[in-house]
């Protein structure tokens, strides 16, 4: 029955957490409502990406307010200027976790990660067409003792099941909870649902329903009895009893009373005896609920095969579906070259032509290298980049919002299992074809601590969008085009094997772990297959936005900051004495060819700058760190300016393409426009046996495209390593053995090619 309504404190700012079982269109929902206004940060304490997005509420009644600007804000019920923020809780099952994403996501519900983030309010998302699976969690949220309400998702793929649903009788069934039917793809519901969350906020209420064994009640009756606190609803005790070492638990016994331990740890034994194991005394009585409230609420029509079993019999076909699933991943790589071409060559000539019109209004000195040569040249050349980004984003939330991507998971188990790997963790990795720090996070869904930590071993691994920028300035500058046939080219094929080298590396280290250092035997794989969807141009369209939104940021923030020290390593010591030299060979030039061709002049006007502007750069703290460790990456075929660049992009692998502009701008005569790629095609060995011959060639290139395969050149990827692990051995390890991988990798490479191309 529902619990006596009580009155919120007045409150501006309330706290929303919408939670639902993975797959239930939650994040739909999230998205429809919050739009853009959304920020991703950590949970207190923990590496937890808390997605946080903020509403306001337009007025059911006729009373509307406009602000100043003419700008229309609502409340609900006299709930003037309340803003609402909305968190999005990680997925669950269920709130007795099995998984680390399921106990942070009973933390959040809880309230364990402190007042500011404690929800007010509770959206609880059930997926229309699995009732009685939401159900379950459902009765768990309720036990928090929140007030919470239901929004019944789906209900366009249920009607078109044929299932009908009577949402007044479900509530009724609730005990009054507040069902809202929504269609979270389009929209639909949607107000309606915010309208409900302002006035549960308002006349807020809990439920407590009795559904439970009388064993259990029994052993609820006595911890209540013992605890004497008034302020703790009979449903957060049930929380308490079935949580072992949850948030709950942690909650009741943070000031326990005399024997709360004792009288916890008896009344589980007594349960555990009775029932067969705790577990089974609380699934038992919330199984059997949500089946009778799912058969009093919903009629289903005879089973007939579904829209998304008849896909499915090609796409999991045995043959079949390996061969879709590589013809879809060859062709996401082709379009990332194809359709992103156009719109580079574009910004960079954007950003070519704002460093040449910069560069002639300011006069020569350290800022206009500064903002020509690091900022623009180095910022820029990584920003150029983005269109290949968004590319790859817009097919990644594609596959998620069609309910494909756990169909790959399931294509691909069987191909893991020899290796220590399982179809659990193919979303994590390919999560991390994304970024390898969302991808390790990801891993909080797998139960097993073995195949886990393999899981987050081998993820840095998978190509990150970080590499991509460096594969496709390499492969668009020194890999032949040529069609392959007629349907492929060299250059994405290419890509594609660079995707591939870091997958195929990972199953040799995953063997390699599953031997030593985590044997594990050989279990189950289950996942779900949700129904497919057609994915919406919004929700698709605010993923990718929001994805780019980071890239651009990180290229404002940490790439733009390392540029700046490269630059001034690259600019400092400046020597006068270079310069007068420069200038009295230049005068020289001049009064010798006086009279002469001016396009002859010019030239060798240009090469005198090109070598002044060399000399400069080999004097400064940069060229005489690079011309000491030269020695170590040659090898591997490079010169100093390569190896400078690869050490400074440890920190994070996108500062190679803007360290490698900030050097090749300081590297030429600044009057000498043009993009990056020309300027290393005209690149030449400056000291040493291969001294005037280009540095940059196909076996270079392929040389630095497999080291950065290989190597761990992301800060951010190894502390968070060590967070989800809790030991630095592990993240040290990571970095190790990719480091020498790398090298290794890449050194082997060149030799091969180099020979083959000579």
């Amino acid at each position: 029955m529902l619990a006596t309504t009580v009155l919120n404190k007045k409150k501006t700012a309330v706290n929303v957490a919408i939670c639902g079982n993975p797959n239930s269109g939650k994040t739909t929902i999230f998205n429809a409502i919050t739009g853009l206004k959304q920020r991703v940060a950590n949970y207190p304490g923990v590496t937890v990406e808390k997605t946080v997005g903020q509403f306001r509420v337009e007025p059911s009644g006729p009373h509307r307010h406009r602000h100043r600007h003419g700008h229309k804000y609502a409340h609900a019920h006299g709930d003037e200027g309340t803003t609402y923020n909305l968190i999005d809780i990680p997925g669950a099952y269920s709130l007795a976790a099995f998984s680390p994403d399921e106990y942070i996501a009973a933390r959040a519900l809880f309230g364990d990660f402190g007042p500011e983030t404690a929800p007010d309010v509770i959206v609880c998302v059930i997926d229309a067409t699995q009732l009685e699976r939401g159900l379950y969690l459902l009765f768990q949220t309720l036990q928090i003792g929140r007030p919470t309400l239901v929004a019944l998702n789906m209900m366009d793929l249920a009607q078109r099941r044929g299932m009908k649903i009577d949402v007044n009788e479900l509530s009724r069934q609730l005990g009054g909870l507040t069902v809202v039917p929504v269609i979270g793809s389009k929209g639909k519901g949607i107000t309606e649902l915010k309208q409900a969350v302002a006035r549960l906020n308002e006349h807020a209420s809990t439920a407590d329903f009795d559904i439970y064994h009388p064993a259990t009640i029994a052993v609820i009756t006595r911890l209540e009895q013992l605890s004497g606190r008034s302020n703790r609803s009979r449903a957060e005790y049930l929380r308490v009893l079935f949580d072992v070492g949850g948030p709950a638990e942690r909650q009741y016994l943070a000031q326990p009373a005399d024997g709360a331990r004792e009288a916890l740890d008896t009344g589980r034994a007594e349960l555990a005896e009775q029932f067969g194991s705790l577990t089974a005394a609380e699934t038992a009585s919330l199984t059997q609920t949500a089946a009778a409230i799912a058969a009093a609420s919903v009629r289903i029509p005879a089973t007939r095969e579904t829209r998304s079993e008849r896909i499915d019999r090609f796409l999991l076909h045995p043959v079949l579906g390996p061969v879709i699933l590589v013809t879809l991943m060859a062709l996401i790589f082709q379009s990332i070259f194809a359709w992103a071409e156009p719109v580079m060559r574009l910004i960079d000539q954007l950003f070519a032509h704002l460093g040449a019109v910069i560069g002639t209004q300011l006069p020569e000195g350290p800022v206009k290298s500064l903002l020509v040569d690091g900022v623009i040249g180095g910022v820029g050349s990584v920003l150029v980049f983005l269109p290949q980004i968004v590319i790859l984003f817009l097919f990644i939330a594609i596959l998620e919002d069609s309910g494909y991507m756990p169909r790959m998971a399931f294509l691909v188990d069987r191909a893991f299992r020899w290796c220590g790997l399982s179809g659990k963790s193919f979303i994590p990795l390919l999560s991390s074809f994304a970024c390898a720090v969302p991808g390790i996070m990801a891993t909080r869904t797998i139960e097993d601590r073995k195949l886990r930590f393999i899981t987050i071993m081998v993820a840095p691994l998978m190509t990150c969008s970080a590499r991509l920028p460096v594969y496709a300035i390499m492969i668009a500058a020194f890999i032949p085009h040529r069609p392959v046939l007629g349907l492929f080219n060299t250059q994405g094929l290419l890509l594609g094997a660079l995707y591939l080298l870091g997958l195929v590396v990972a199953v040799i280290v995953s063997l390699i772990l599953k031997k030593t250092l985590f044997k594990t035997q050989r279990g189950t794989f289950m996942m779900e297959l949700p129904s497919y969807k057609v994915p919406t141009a919004r929700s698709v369209s605010i993923r990718v936005f929001n994805r780019a939104r980071q890239f651009v940021l990180r290229a404002g923030t940490v790439i733009l900051a390392i540029t700046i020290i490269i630059w001034a390593l690259s600019y400092y010591p400046h020597s006068e004495s270079i310069t007068r030299d420069f200038e009295a060979r230049r005068a020289a030039f001049q009064q010798e060819y006086a009279g002469e061709d001016q396009k002859a002049l010019d030239a060798r006007l240009q090469e005198l700058g090109n070598e002044q502007a060399g000399a400069q750069l080999r004097n400064s703290y940069l060229g005489r760190i690079g011309h000491a460790v030269d020695p170590v990456f040659e090898p591997l075929g490079w010169d100093w300016k390569i190896t400078m660049a690869t050490l400074a992009s440890f920190p994070a692998r996108e500062v190679v393409i803007a360290t490698l502009g900030t050097i090749y701008n300081l590297g030429s005569d600044p009057d000498h426009s043009g993009s990056l790629v020309e300027k290393m095609r005209e690149a030449r060995w400056e000291y040493g046996p291969k001294i005037g011959q280009t540095v940059f060639n196909p076996a270079v290139a392929l040389s630095i495209m497999v080291f950065f395969a290989l190597c761990c050149q992301c800060g951010a990827t190894v502390v968070t390593i060590k967070q989800e692990t809790g030991a630095w051995k592990y993240a040290v390890g990571v970095f190790t053995y990719m480091t020498v991988a790398a090298y290794l990798g890449a050194m082997a490479t060149y030799q091969i090619f180099s020979r083959l191309w000579s």
